[in-house]
């Protein structure tokens, strides 16, 4: 993936996505307990807590957004504080006479047999205990207690409401977040859902009151995954995005397949400043050999996939990249590459040969026979050069760069027929996905679109028509990825398309009035990812939107993702990959 530019929902334009912080498993330190309370020191607690919304709230929304932020930031450190379970240092985030509702020594109100030998607990919260700032914070210590380590803990603004009186104070909707694993090895996960009245002081934001509305653990006695990155030998650690000697994408996806024939799958990654090529050992893992295997430079790329482009019974390599020439006509960045196999994991780069060497924005291929004749064909999602010209629409951008597709030509090259095909859409593509989702014998092509609606190109013996609004899958968004797969087992091939999701988006469109039209894009907008199940009708292949609550979509800052059957059950799951890179601190996004 690139990471962009993105717009900014505090600014009255656009768009911002706050990635989450994420921490690994570590060494941790002894859990500790919040100090002892004596009783002259304890506070006055209510009888009961209900947070009431203020009676007077602030109107101007920059000024509710930037207090929202500054909550939410300041509580970036309170989290790392309870994923070190260092409960007397996170103290300091709540007021000396606050006072919530307890975590412990709850009922239970139901307990679920999930999927994959997994279970959730939920808790009854109506008769729980208010309790002082020491006693709260163990009662979130006495679920984690047990655990082998806390590698994930967030308190998520999902809403924020400030009184316009002085001191300065508020209401906020959490939710709460705490991930990590059993002594057993198995995973846990603790969701919250609370309200909370913050209070500045000075210049921290601190809790005053807390209001319990949900819990839920969910837990498993053995991991699915282990990560076997280090010993299998795969691990490496580049530049920091942020680093000044940093210029260049970051890590741009991966591409696998079994290169020199041995049977083992191996296993390319663009980078910086040098590519990897990881090849299977037989008695497991990997060995790097870029260099050896003629593909370590140029270094980076986006979206690379091995193909068989001359039929020859080898897995050749295709790059894209982002390329450009300067006014006075100097080529910068790099072309599109074609790495040809020897068919034995050697390579020689040959794109120029054989017309694969465009410049232009290529950000993914999509390998499809697009005109039936055997010979392999790819399309190119062609993004946009920020660093020129912006998206010229956040909700309908149409000056990028234009897609290609390029013909092979029975594996002798390729040459660019997009134009006379209908496909050289000028929208900021980022992915593409390649099915038969009609049944008539040929492939059509999906593509997601950032900064507006997607496409689906209907393939008519070799021509393509844009059919996505017609069936309902045209999916307003900032499209990063799509995949096609039978998700219900109906025999009828569903669409899963990968967008991003804002919290911050969702809570400023609710102050909004005015066009509504407009602003139901802008939701669509900040809404996340999409499930369209397909369908028959009288008139042909339909398209059915899946209800979010359904699941499946709420994947945040989202890019590719994957169907595959991961616990062998005969079903269709979903990995998507998410998030977004960091400064110095995870509230530097």
């Amino acid at each position: 993936m690139k990471p962009h530019r993105r717009p900014h929902w505090h600014s009255r334009a656009g768009l911002l996505l706050a990635a989450l912080p994420l921490w690994a498993c570590a060494d941790e330190p002894s859990p500790a307990s919040p100090a002892a309370v004596t009783l002259s020191q304890a506070p006055i607690l209510p009888r009961e807590i209900s947070i009431a919304d203020p009676e007077d709230p602030v109107r101007d929304m920059e000024r509710v957004e930037t207090w929202t932020e500054s909550v939410a930031n300041t509580l970036y450190d309170f989290s790392d504080k309870l994923r070190r379970r260092d409960f007397l240092a996170a103290e300091e985030w709540l007021t000396p006479g606050f006072a919530g509702q307890s975590w412990s020594e709850l009922a239970l109100a139901s307990v679920k047999d999930l999927s994959l030998s997994a279970q959730r607990t939920t808790f009854e919260v109506k008769s729980r205990r208010i309790v002082g700032r020491t006693e709260f914070l163990s009662s979130i210590a006495s679920h984690v207690a047990p655990w082998r380590c806390v590698d994930f803990v967030l308190w998520k603004v999902k809403g924020a409401e400030f009184e316009s009186k002085a001191p300065l104070a508020g209401k906020i909707r959490f939710k709460i977040t705490m991930l990590g694993l059993g002594i057993d090895g198995g995973p846990r996960s603790l969701v919250a859902w609370a309200n909370a009245r913050v209070e500045l002081t000075g210049n921290q934001w601190q809790l005053a009151l807390f209001e319990l509305t949900s819990l839920d653990l969910s837990e498993r006695s053995t991991a699915l995954f282990s990560d076997v990155s280090a010993s299998a030998g795969v691990v490496h650690t580049s530049v920091r995005f942020a680093d000044v000697t940093e210029n260049g994408f970051a890590w741009n996806g991966a591409a696998s397949a079994d290169v020199d024939g041995d049977g083992g799958y191996d296993i390319f990654l663009p980078s910086r400043p040098q590519n990897f090529l990881y090849m299977s050992r037989p008695e497991g893992g990997f060995f790097e050999r870029a260099a050896q295997s003629g593909v370590a430079e140029p270094a980076g790329g986006t979206g690379p996939v091995f193909f068989d482009f001359d039929n020859d019974g080898d897995q050749d390599l295709a790059v894209a990249d982002v390329g450009w020439k300067t006014d006075s006509k100097v080529p910068g960045g790099n072309r599109l590459r074609l790495y040809v196999n020897d068919g034995k994991g050697k390579f020689t780069e040959s794109g120029a040969q054989l017309g694969f060497d465009a410049l232009c924005h290529g950000f993914s291929l999509s390998v499809f026979d697009f005109d039936g004749d055997s010979w392999l064909d790819v399309f190119v999602a062609n993004y946009g050069r920020t660093d020129v010209a912006p998206n010229d629409s956040w909700t309908d951008a149409n000056n990028g760069t234009p897609n290609l597709l390029l013909r092979n030509l029975g594996g002798k090259g390729f040459e660019n027929v997009a134009s006379s095909v209908g496909l050289a859409d000028t929208r900021w593509s980022y992915a593409a996905a390649a099915a038969d989702f009609d049944g008539d014998g040929d492939q059509d092509l999906y593509v997601a679109n950032d900064y507006g609606v997607n496409s689906l190109w209907r393939n008519d013996a070799g021509r393509f028509t844009d059919v996505a609004e017609t069936l309902g899958v045209s999916d307003l968004g900032n499209g990063m990825g799509a995949t096609w797969g039978d998700l219900d087992n109906d025999g009828k091939l569903d669409l899963y398309v990968a967008n991003m999701s804002s919290t911050a988006g969702n809570r400023i469109l609710g102050r909004i009035a005015g066009d509504e039209q407009h602003r139901s894009q802008l939701l669509k907008m900040a809404a996340g990812n999409s499930i369209f199940l397909g369908r028959s009708s009288d008139t042909g292949p339909s398209f059915e939107r899946l209800a979010p609550a359904k699941g499946g979509v709420d994947a945040n800052w989202a890019w590719s993702a994957v169907l595959a059957d991961f616990d062998l059950d005969g079903r269709l799951d979903i990995f998507c990959a998410n998030g977004f890179i960091t400064g110095e601190t995870a509230a530097d996004t």
